[in-house]
C-alpha cells in the first residue's frame, strides 16, 4: 500500500480545522491535547488513507466514506445558519475523481436553483395557453387542453407543445382537470459489464388527468360540471397564474 505523506496529512488537518471554525467560532482551544482537535486529526489520517487506496477499496467502502462525509458534514453545519434550505454543489479540484453521484449532484444543484427562482419570482400557475374545451369522443367526451406553459406547486417547469385530451366519465357531477409534471424514463442501454439494461435519458413531460379534487402537485386549469346533456366548463371557475407575462 503507498504510504502516506505526513505533509498531505497535516494539510488536511489544518483545513478542517478552518472548516469547523467556521461553523463553530466559540471554540478557540486548538492544542493537540483538545478531543476535537484529536477527532480531526483522525478524520484527516483517514482520508487520507482513503486517498490513497483509492484503487483498491472495494465498493462498499467507498460507500461507507461517503456516508461518514455525509454525516461529518451534517455536524459542522448543525451550528450554521439557513441549512435546511441550502443548496450544495460540487467543488471540483485538479485529479478529482469523479463518480455518476456527483454528476446527479450537478444536475440537482442546477434544477434546485430553477425551481427555486419560479417559486419566488413567478409564482404557481399558468403562465401561458392551456385553455381548455370540450368535444365529443364516440359515445363519450373529451377534455382537450391547447399548448401552453405552467409552473407547478414545487416549481418545475410544465409545457404542453401540442393539443392534449384526455376522456371524460358518462357520470358524475362535478371535475377539476388537472396539468401535473412527469418524468419518463428513456434510451434504453447495457452497461459494459453486461449488467442490468439501464436508462439514459430522462424526458420530462406532464400529465393530463380529471380529479373529483384538487390534488397538491398539480395545477388546476378548469372546473367541469355535469349537465343532461354533458360536460361544460365552469366560467365562473378561476384559473391560478404566474406571473409571467402572457404572450
Amino acid at each position: 500500500m503507498p504510504s502516506l505523506e505526513e505533509n498531505d496529512y497535516r494539510e488536511l488537518a489544518r483545513v478542517l480545522r478552518e472548516r469547523v471554525a467556521s461553523h463553530a467560532p466559540d471554540w478557540t482551544d486548538a492544542n493537540e491535547s483538545d478531543p476535537g482537535v484529536t477527532i480531526l486529526e483522525f478524520l484527516a489520517f483517514a482520508a487520507e488513507a482513503l486517498v490513497a487506496r483509492g484503487d483498491v477499496i472495494p465498493e462498499r467502502g467507498r460507500l461507507a466514506a461517503a456516508r461518514l462525509a455525509s454525516a461529518a458534514l451534517t455536524l459542522a453545519g448543525a451550528h450554521g445558519q439557513g441549512q435546511g434550505c441550502a443548496l450544495v454543489r460540487n467543488r471540483y479540484f485538479a485529479g478529482q475523481l469523479l463518480s455518476a453521484q456527483d454528476l446527479q449532484l450537478e444536475q440537482d444543484y442546477v434544477r434546485a436553483r430553477l425551481r427555486r427562482h419560479n417559486r419566488e419570482l413567478h409564482g404557481v400557475g399558468v403562465a401561458r395557453g392551456l385553455q381548455v374545451s370540450i368535444r365529443p369522443d364516440g359515445a363519450g367526451e373529451q377534455v382537450v387542453v391547447q399548448p401552453g406553459v405552467a409552473i407547478a406547486p414545487d416549481g418545475e417547469d410544465i409545457e404542453v407543445c401540442t393539443a392534449a385530451s384526455t376522456s371524460l366519465p358518462k357520470t358524475g357531477s362535478q371535475l377539476f382537470v388537472m396539468l401535473s409534471h412527469a418524468e419518463r424514463l428513456t434510451h434504453p442501454a447495457r452497461p459494459p459489464d453486461d449488467g442490468p439494461v439501464q436508462f439514459t435519458r430522462v424526458e420530462e413531460t406532464f400529465v393530463l388527468h380529471v380529479e373529483e379534487t384538487v390534488g397538491e402537485n398539480g395545477i388546476a386549469l378548469a372546473r367541469l360540471s355535469h349537465a343532461a346533456d354533458g360536460w361544460k366548463a365552469d366560467q365562473a371557475f378561476s384559473v391560478r397564474r404566474s406571473r409571467c407575462p402572457e404572450e
